[in-house]
């Protein structure tokens, strides 16, 4: 198959600009082909993707926190358009293999390649004019994309079987996912960490409770089973005054459900 979409985005204006300083549209066009397959008797199913995007005047947000002269702090945002193109290139690869009944194997890769042109930082300019003596030249800044890894990779396993003979099911999910390290912010030079979580889940379910086809469901689920801790959101913006800030990621969680289906 083969795909061509295109995309736009309004302008606007930022309520926390110093001035409500207004800001142009985006728009996009987006490429797409790719091949979709299933093999062997539909045990192996192989979706194959390729897709590149032009993205142009991209939309980016400055963030500053800016002294005040009654001795308080303004955070201040600015919302600029890239000047160029954004250049965004993927691949993704997606696989499942049922090998026998009521196992299935699942296992998923992106690549993601994205480049965006310089932007004009107007909070910068606006800053080093306010210095003795002012500075009035204009400041071009390298922009990114967020939170989007250049590798991710993720695989699955999914098990059911007849638990009993009134058509209960013993079912369990497992599956893992890894990030690679993607920028948290437009305008700032710094990743937060890889990541891989496993995530699970274990159900004994359409238990039969009435005469009328009511089943239960009782399953044990589990988040973050290994209890990987990793930074997924850090910024270096306030670096010379506070220092980095970053935000973790969630601990292991975990907990039981009931479901009743009517």
């Amino acid at each position: 198959y083969a795909k061509y979409a295109t995309g736009y985005r309004a302008g606007g204006a930022s309520s926390r600009s110093l001035n409500y300083r207004s800001f142009g549209p985006e728009s996009v066009k987006s490429y797409e082909i790719g091949v979709k397959t299933e093999l062997f008797d539909r045990m192996v199913r192989l979706n194959i993707a390729g897709y590149l995007m032009d993205r142009a005047d991209t939309q980016v947000d400055f963030n500053f926190f800016i002294p005040q002269s009654n001795g308080t702090v303004r955070n201040t945002l600015e919302t600029v358009n890239a000047q160029g193109t954004t250049k965004i290139r993927g691949i993704e690869a997606d696989l499942t293999v049922r090998p026998t009944d009521g196992l299935s194997l699942g296992l998923s890769y992106a690549y993601t390649y994205t480049k965006v042109p310089l932007a004009r930082n107007t909070v910068q300019e606006q800053l080093n004019a306010s210095l003795t003596p002012p500075v009035t030249t204009p400041v071009f800044q390298e922009v990114y994309i967020l939170y989007t890894p250049k590798h991710a990779l993720s695989g699955s396993i999914d098990y059911d079987t007849p638990l009993g003979g009134n058509g209960t099911m013993l079912k369990l999910h497992l599956d893992g996912n890894y990030s690679s390290p993607a920028f948290s912010f437009a305008s700032e030079n710094v990743k937060n960490d890889k990541s891989f979580i496993v995530n699970g889940r274990l159900s004994v379910a359409d238990i039969p409770v009435s005469e009328n086809g009511q089943t239960l469901a009782v399953s044990l689920w589990a988040r973050n089973l290994l209890n990987e801790s990793h930074i997924y959101r850090r910024s270096n913006a306030n670096r010379l005054v506070l220092g980095d800030y970053a935000n973790f990621n969630a601990p292991r969680t975990f907990g039981v459900e009931a479901t009743v289906k009517f």
